[in-house]
C-alpha cells in the first residue's frame, strides 16, 4: 500500500532542514537529524525527497529566486548603466553570499559532496545564468550588449559569486571589495 503524502509533513521536513542547514551547514546535517526535527522517522523523509540534496533544493530554489527578483527590481530602478551594474554586482557578490547567515554556502557544500545517486540537476544554475544575462543586458547600453549575450560572461559572474560565497563562509576578510566591483563595471562599460 502506498503512503499518502501530507503537506504538513513535507513542510515540517523543510522547516527542520532549513534550521539545520542554517545552524549546522549542509555537510554536518544528516537525514536522521532532519527527521528528528520534523518529528518523523528517517525513512519517512525519503517518502518525500529522494536525497538530502533534493531537500536542500526544495528550500534553496525559492530562496534564490526571491533574492533574484528583489535584486532585479533594485537594478531596474537605477537610472544609469553604471549604477545598475554596480547594484547588480553588490547584490550578487557582497549581499547574497552573506544573506541569511551565509545560507547560500549550503549549495556549495552540497555540490562539492554530491554523487551521481544524488541526481544533481543544473536547471537552477541555467536559470540563474539566464537571469544574470538578462540583468546585464538591461543594465548595459545597447552598444555593449554583445559583450554578454550568448557568451560565458554570466557563467563567470556565477563562478565569482560562488567564490565569494565560499569566502564569506571561510575567509570573511576576503569579501568582494567595492574596488573589484568598480573595476568590473568599468570593464563592461568600456
Amino acid at each position: 500500500m502506498s503512503q499518502v503524502k501530507k503537506e504538513e509533513v513535507r513542510l515540517a521536513i523543510l522547516a527542520s532542514a532549513r534550521t539545520l542547514f542554517t545552524t549546522q551547514g549542509y555537510s554536518a546535517t544528516t537525514i536522521p537529524m532532519i527527521a528528528r526535527g520534523a518529528g518523523i522517522s528517517p525513512p519517512n523523509v525519503y517518502s518525500y525527497f529522494a536525497s538530502k540534496l533534493q531537500v536542500l533544493y526544495a528550500i534553496y530554489d525559492p530562496w534564490l529566486r526571491e533574492r533574484f527578483a528583489a535584486l532585479s527590481a533594485e537594478v531596474g530602478a537605477r537610472r544609469t548603466p553604471a549604477t545598475r551594474l554596480r547594484r547588480l554586482f553588490e547584490g550578487l557578490w557582497q549581499e547574497l553570499p552573506a544573506h541569511d547567515q551565509g545560507f547560500a554556502n549550503n549549495v556549495i557544500q552540497a555540490i562539492s559532496t554530491a554523487t551521481p545517486k544524488d541526481e544533481y540537476r543544473t536547471g537552477l544554475i541555467d536559470w540563474m545564468e539566464r537571469e544574470i544575462e538578462r540583468m546585464l543586458v538591461e543594465a548595459l547600453p545597447p552598444e555593449r550588449h554583445a559583450l554578454v549575450r550568448n557568451t560565458d560572461v554570466p557563467h563567470m559572474v556565477v563562478m565569482a559569486m560562488d567564490g565569494y560565497i565560499m569566502y564569506c563562509h571561510t575567509c570573511p576578510e576576503r569579501a568582494c571589495s567595492g574596488r573589484t566591483i568598480d573595476a568590473m563595471c568599468r570593464m563592461l562599460l568600456g
